[in-house]
C-alpha cells in the first residue's frame, strides 16, 4: 500500500514539474530514513535520460565561445538543440579539438577570440587551414593577427592558393626572412593576380634594366610597388635616373620607391634651385656636392628644409605650391599642343583627299 502512494506522488510530480524537479525530489525521498523501496518502472522507463553533468555542458560552452558564434560548431547552434536531439550522444571532441589545434599552434584564448571573429561565417577548418600555411612561413601569431585585420579576405583564399603563392615568391629569390617582411606589410601579396606581379617584375627588369638580384631586393623593401600604375612606376624610375643622376645601385640600398614621386620631386627641384643639387654629365661629375639620395628621401620634412636645404618651412611650402603650378601649366601646354598637332594632322588628311 505504501508502495503505491508513493508511486502516485512519483505520478503527479512527473505532470507538475520539469525533470530537474522530478531529480530533486527523487533525491528527497532517498534521504528519507525509511527502508529502500523497489519501483516497477526506472528513469528511462519513463522517457527521461541525463545528458551530462553541468560541468560538462559548461566546458562545451566555454569551447564553443572560443569558436566562431555564427558557424555550426557555436554557442548558439548548441542552445538551439531541441530535447530529443539532447537524448542522442553529444560529441564534445570537435570543438574542444578546433580550440586546442590553435593552442598548439601557440595562439592564446585572447588571440583565439580575435581570430574568430573575423570572417565569423567561415568553416572552422578552412580558417585552421589559412592559419596553418601561414604560420609555414615562419611568421609568429602576432604577425598573422595583423595581417589577417589588415586583409581578411585572406581568410578565404584556399590553402592550395595561399601555397602555390609563396611558392612563386620564393623563385623570385625571396627568402624566409625577406617572404616575411613583404607579407606582414602588403598583405596583398596573396590576392593580388599572378600576372600582375609578372608585369611588375618584368617593367623593373626590362625596362628599368634592374637586375633578378635588384628586382627581388626592391620588391622585399618596397612592396607598395606592387600597387603602383605602370607607367607611373616606370617614369618614377626615369626621373631618378636621368634627372637626377642616380644609378641603379643607389636607387635600390636607398629605398627610393618607398617614398611618393611628389615628394622625391619636390625635394630634388628645391635643392636644385638652392644651387644644392645638380644633375651629374655624362661622366657623373658635378660642381656641387650632392646629397645622398638615401639621405634626402628619408630625412624628416623639418631635418631637409633646416639641415639639408638650410632653409625655412615657410619657404618651402610656398615652393611647393609654385612648383604645383608649374605642372599644371606644363601639363596643359602639352596638352594643348597634342591637341594643336592633331588638328595639322587632320586637315593636312583633308586635303589629301
Amino acid at each position: 500500500m505504501r508502495a503505491f502512494e508513493l508511486g502516485r506522488v512519483c505520478g503527479q510530480v512527473l505532470q507538475r514539474h520539469s525533470f530537474v524537479s522530478f531529480a530533486c525530489h527523487c533525491i528527497q525521498l532517498s534521504s528519507l530514513n525509511s527502508s529502500p523501496i523497489g519501483f516497477p518502472w526506472s528513469l528511462q522507463c519513463l522517457g527521461c535520460r541525463l545528458v551530462g553533468t553541468s560541468s560538462d555542458q559548461s566546458e562545451m560552452s566555454l569551447c564553443l565561445a572560443s569558436s566562431n558564434p555564427d558557424s555550426s560548431d557555436g554557442p548558439q547552434k548548441f542552445l538551439e538543440i531541441s530535447p530529443t536531439e539532447h537524448q542522442r550522444p553529444v560529441d564534445h571532441s570537435h570543438p574542444r579539438k578546433m580550440v586546442d589545434s590553435f593552442l598548439d599552434m601557440g595562439f592564446s584564448h585572447v588571440q583565439i577570440k580575435e581570430l574568430f571573429s573575423m570572417q565569423p561565417r567561415l568553416p572552422s577548418q578552412a580558417r585552421v587551414a589559412v592559419v596553418s600555411e601561414l604560420l609555414l612561413l615562419g611568421l609568429s601569431t602576432d604577425s598573422i593577427l595583423k595581417i589577417l585585420q589588415k586583409n581578411t579576405e585572406l581568410l578565404r583564399m584556399p590553402s592550395k592558393h595561399l601555397k602555390d603563392r609563396a611558392d612563386f615568391l620564393r623563385k623570385l629569390n625571396f627568402k624566409e626572412g625577406s617572404l616575411n617582411h613583404i607579407v606582414i606589410n602588403c598583405p596583398s601579396i596573396f590576392t593580388l593576380p599572378q600576372r600582375r606581379i609578372e608585369a611588375i617584375k618584368n617593367l623593373l627588369k626590362e625596362k628599368c634594366l634592374f637586375t633578378v638580384q635588384q628586382v627581388s631586393k626592391i620588391l622585399q623593401t618596397c612592396p607598395n610597388v606592387l600597387l603602383e600604375d605602370l607607367d607611373d612606376l616606370e617614369y618614377k624610375f626615369q626621373f631618378a635616373y636621368f634627372r637626377m643622376g642616380v644609378k641603379h645601385r643607389e636607387i635600390v640600398n636607398s629605398g627610393y620607391f618607398q617614398s611618393s614621386l611628389a615628394e622625391i620631386k619636390n625635394r630634388s627641384i628645391f635643392l636644385e634651385r638652392l644651387g644644392l643639387y645638380q644633375t651629374p654629365d655624362k661622366k657623373g661629375q658635378t660642381q656641387v656636392m650632392n646629397p645622398k639620395l638615401k639621405t634626402l628621401i628619408r630625412a624628416s620634412e623639418i631635418d631637409f628644409v633646416t639641415k639639408i636645404a638650410s632653409s625655412t618651412i615657410e619657404e618651402y611650402e610656398i615652393f611647393k605650391k609654385l612648383l604645383a603650378r608649374e605642372e599644371e601649366q606644363k601639363w596643359n601646354e602639352d596638352g594643348t599642343l597634342k591637341v594643336e598637332l592633331s588638328d595639322i594632322e587632320s586637315d593636312e588628311e583633308s586635303d589629301a583627299e
